[in-house]
């Protein structure tokens, strides 16, 4: 699908959004609705071109699109940002996150579509697209192990690093795997919550929940 989406132009090819109402027609240049709006264009792409996928029946509730049957496989994540800018979208909520991991850590698998876009004049193009695992996109920043949002010293949201540059020289880099990022909410935990004992046990719980889940060790 990917590929696809490459073969068929998605950087090359240019759109519009409007909002007609009362026989106003308004184009959009308000970016705050580009996201929603990329990942209902995905659904109808995916319907085109005959691929399988299901949307979750709470939208509060990841992944925006199981790609197969089975809920613990082929999950698929869809984010945007403005390419002008560096990536800022939320991951995940770190609370929520860190908790469903230890019983749902076949989240960890899920892929992630990304899509860095450009608004001006009511004209939309997508600049750049991305495929890419949770553990490519985070890294460690100068306050946590793993970058997140953090407002009056709450974290709030798991936030990406600069994936965007190619020649990226950062100070911290991505993760280099699955564990590497889980090891990093754990460190994160373990800070942020002042206790080693309550992120050992997280971590055991989230090892144990991933191998009898995916059969296969974190």
């Amino acid at each position: 699908m990917f590929q696809l989406l490459q073969q068929k132009g998605v950087k090359t090819s240019e759109g519009t959004i409007h909002f007609d109402f009362m026989d106003v027609n308004v184009e959009v240049s308000d970016k705050s609705s580009v996201g929603n709006l990329l990942q209902e264009w995905l659904g109808a792409w995916m319907k085109k071109y005959g691929y399988y996928y299901r949307e979750s029946t709470n939208s509060q509730i990841p992944p925006d699109f199981y790609l197969g049957e089975n809920d613990k496989l082929d999950l698929l994540e869809v984010k945007s940002f403005d390419y002008s800018k560096s990536p800022n979208f939320d991951i995940a909520n770190f609370d929520a996150y860190t908790r469903s991991l230890l019983t749902d850590s076949y989240r960890l698998d899920a892929d992630y579509l990304i899509f860095g876009y450009s608004l001006e004049n009511g004209k939309i193009t997508v600049k750049d697209l991305w495929l890419k695992k949770v553990w490519e996109i985070t890294s460690a920043s100068g306050n946590y192990a793993v970058k997140t949002q953090v407002k009056q010293k709450v974290i709030v949201n798991i936030r990406p690093y600069n994936f965007k540059s190619e020649n990226y020289r950062g100070a911290f880099p991505p993760f280099k795997t699955r564990r590497g990022f889980v090891v990093g909410l754990h460190n994160t935990i373990a800070v942020y919550r002042h206790s080693e004992d309550t992120a050992n046990n997280w971590l055991e719980q989230v090892e144990k929940n991933y191998q009898n889940l995916m059969s296969r060790p974190l």
